[in-house]
């Protein structure tokens, strides 16, 4: 195993620096600023210190020797200033500060330019792919020593104006622009694009200007003096234009070209080049201290480290514990769903909603969902054999109206509704009505009219409908459709705990109107698991504000524990763990709420404790497999394999004693050759919890992410993350929708996944 991870080395255990009393935040913003040439001007537990970096620096404060085991966030934040000056010495310009970002656009460097040959070159000569680098101190990493993280990615630019787009033929309404920041343009050590920041979208052309909506200022703008913003999606469509016929095979070069970049291959190799570059020589951090950087960890020269490899799951599908497969789907296929012998919806009503001018192809779909599709291994059961139902009810209820006609939708939900009871409405949407919000929105208004009378809805794309090949699809709609009509496909068969264990998913979504409207922050509270990983509750809070979460939260984890006590009579001697998986670090205040939860629940029970696990896929690490030579689905075609340098699910690599890295993307998850390397999970542990096995909690997490009731697949998030994300998301959207009430949720659709 081998990381993008260099270790440091100092040349001595102390250093000398002057130490200020602080004062305020001005206070340290003027020192930083008078002395940025010649010192580090950081805050420390002790005040602020000012360390000299250059011989002839001026000592100020009162003088004082730091040691660097002792400051070790002191002691690395020289070595990230030391990082910028070295990026500066190279010759290249920053994208960021802190930590050092910068592109290189050395001759060479250009992944687009090999491909463009002949008379498109002069079209294309002002669209580039670099690569991207960042590089960031750590206080600890893998090898349990400090050190940096070394971070690459590919960075899309287009160095023509919209104006000369606008001449050359390119689309650009509905697509946001970049306007030069004034106050950035000046800096001689800051990349020129930079200082270009997003203003607006653009709404139509007028002559030489472009009028903008959801626009941060000026709605008015020329042409000519700004640039089109550079997401991928926005490149290739001009690369396409611009290159004519040319454009697939230059499309199908620059992705092999940003593979070999930000592969799993290409990255170690990276990782390895800067490596070697940067720990050529030391790099003087501070006066009397130098830090040198080691080869990468795992590396053919680098320091090793330890590692685990958790088993994949067991599912178990009967309550006694005797029916079991390490397959989902072929356990299902064998034994049916866990609750099969007490689950009440034998024949369940389904209506389903259409446009009229999809009803035939709704109808083979629907034959196929409910049969099986013949002649495929995959679902050949159906959604009824497959679940043991003894039957359904359907009722077809079309409409005349488009794919975007909200209103329609709404009639024909109401009229479903009238018509009889309903367990489950299938809605037929489409890829055209994706952007639509609020009362906008033909799935929202759906979704808003069913579960306001407690009926779950599964949504279906028309284009999903009119695929070929239907069985996978199909598969995982079943497994989703069953879990919303209250049913419990399959739990983790896991070792039990001695104490009674409750797991608690809290997860956020943002909603926007717009790219610069504000955004709501909603979070979802809270979904709950025992830990064989049978769920016990839905959603048993309203979705919160952001502001108000924590208060929320106590009061939606008091009303659930209370819940589960009576239904699984927990007594007065027992002892119970609290788990809790959150979607961002949580501050004191909010660890102080649910401590007092704790302090509540020990005068009823002999022993609690808890842990609050950070879970975060928001980060540079990178994980290698040197020994992963990849897999193939077309053994012998020539095509190459995926998942080169990928490690398989399961690998756990522990930084320090309150942090993880857990893989949960092998090769086998990868679509396709060309996809980069899976991001692992990095968990971490509060400060504040009381239950600290980082190795059981990262098992845990892992046993979860195989357990959605989605899909078939295992996700790159445990569901408690997971599911929580959804249920934030989908409530913050409904609330949009006119007369959506979120109180059904805590009673009507308590039990079922209805968010899925």
């Amino acid at each position: 195993m081998a990381f993008n991870y260099l270790p440091v080395a100092f040349s001595a255990d102390t250093f000398v620096g002057g130490l200020i009393d602080f004062e305020s935040p001005e206070q340290l913003d003027l020192l930083r600023r008078k002395l940025t040439d010649t010192h580090v001007v950081t805050r420390t537990r002790d005040g602020i210190a000012c360390i000299p970096v250059s011989a002839d620096a001026e000592d100020h404060g009162r003088p004082k020797s730091f040691s660097t085991r002792e400051y070790q966030p002191l002691t690395m934040r020289l070595v990230q200033e030391a990082l910028t000056r070295a990026v500066l010495g190279w010759g290249y310009k920053l994208r960021r500060r802190f930590p050092p970002e910068f592109v290189s656009r050395l001759k060479g460097k250009d992944l687009l330019e090999p491909s463009v040959r002949g008379r498109r070159q002069e079209a294309l000569a002002k669209l580039h792919v670099y690569p991207q680098f960042r590089l960031d101190s750590r206080i600890i990493g893998p090898s349990n020593r400090p050190g940096v993280i070394v971070g690459v990615k590919t960075r899309y630019e287009i160095d023509m104006t919209v104006a000369e787009l606008i001449q050359r033929g390119i689309r650009v309404n509905g697509l946001y622009v970049l306007g030069a920041d004034a106050d950035l343009e000046g800096d001689p050590e800051m990349d020129l694009h930079a200082a270009r920041r997003t203003i607006g979208a653009v709404d139509r052309v007028e002559g030489p200007h472009l009028i903008l909506r959801d626009a941060r200022g000026a709605m008015r703008v020329a042409a000519n003096q700004v640039w089109l913003e550079s997401r991928r999606e926005t490149f290739n469509e001009v690369v396409a234009v611009l290159a004519g016929a040319d454009g697939p095979r230059i499309a199908k070069e620059l992705e092999k070209a940003t593979f070999e970049l930000v592969g799993a291959f290409g990255r170690y190799e990276k990782t390895v080049d800067i490596a070697r570059r940067l720990g050529r020589k030391p790099m003087e951090i501070a006066r009397g201290l130098s830090a040198t950087l080691d080869p990468a960890v795992g590396s053919s020269t680098g320091s090793t480290v330890r590692w685990s490899r958790f088993e994949s799951p067991t599912f178990q599908f009967d309550q006694a514990g005797d029916k079991k497969d390490k397959s989902a789907d072929r356990g299902l296929n064998q034994y049916g769903p866990f609750d099969v012998e007490f689950f009440a919806k034998k024949k369940p009503r389904i209506a389903v909603i259409t446009p009229r001018a999809h009803k035939g192809v709704v109808e083979n779909f629907l034959t196929k969902f409910f049969d099986g599709v013949q002649g495929e291994k995959v679902f050949s059961l159906g959604f009824i054999r497959k679940y043991h139902l003894s039957g359904y009810s359907l009722a077809m209820h079309s409409f005349d109206g488009s794919a975007t006609d909200a209103a329609a939708y709404r009639d024909a939900c109401r009229a479903a509704l009238q018509a009889g009871s309903v367990d489950l409405a299938i809605v037929i949407t489409s890829e055209a009505q994706a952007h639509l919000t609020g009362d906008a929105s033909p799935y929202l208004v759906a979704k808003s009219a069913f579960m306001a009378q407690g009926v779950p809805v599964q949504e279906v794309k028309i284009e999903t409908v009119r695929l070929s090949k239907l069985a996978y699809p199909l598969n995982s709609i079943a497994l989703a459709c069953y879990a919303k009509l209250g049913g419990i496909p399959f739990v983790i068969a896991a070792p039990r705990a001695i104490a009674h264990e409750l797991v608690i998913g809290i997860g956020s979504a943002h909603v926007k109107a717009s790219r610069f409207t504000d955004p709501e922050r909603v979070v979802g509270i809270t979904t709950v698991f025992t830990a064989d990983g049978n769920y016990l509750l839905s959603n048993t809070s309203r979705e919160a504000d952001y502001a108000d979460y924590p208060r929320e939260l106590l009061r939606s984890l008091t009303e659930c524990i209370e819940d589960i006590k009576k239904r699984n009579a927990w007594q007065k001697g027992d002892e119970l763990r609290l788990v809790f998986h959150v979607f961002k670090p949580l501050k004191d205040i909010e660890t102080v709420a649910v401590k007092n939860l704790v302090e509540r629940l020990t005068s009823q029970y002999t022993k609690v404790e808890f842990a609050f696990v950070h879970v975060s896929t928001d980060h540079d690490w990178v994980m290698f497999d040197r020994a992963s030579s990849g897999v193939s689905s077309n053994w012998g075609s020539g095509v190459p394999a995926k998942g080169h340098f990928v490690p398989d699910r399961g690998y756990a690599v522990p930084i320090g004693q309150r942090e993880i890295l857990l893989a949960v993307g092998g090769p086998m998850d990868l679509k396709s050759a060309m996809h980069g390397i899976p991001r692992p999970l990095l968990l971490k542990l509060h400060r504040e919890s009381t239950f600290t096995d980082i190795e059981y909690l990262a098992r845990q997490a892992y046993r979860f992410t195989s357990m959605s009731w989605r899909n078939m697949y295992p996700s790159r998030l445990p569901v408690t993350i997971l599911y929580s994300d959804l249920i934030a998301e989908l409530l913050g959207h409904l609330r949009h929708v006119r007369n959506w009430n979120s109180d059904t949720l805590a009673t009507k659709l308590r039990y079922s996944r209805w968010f899925l």
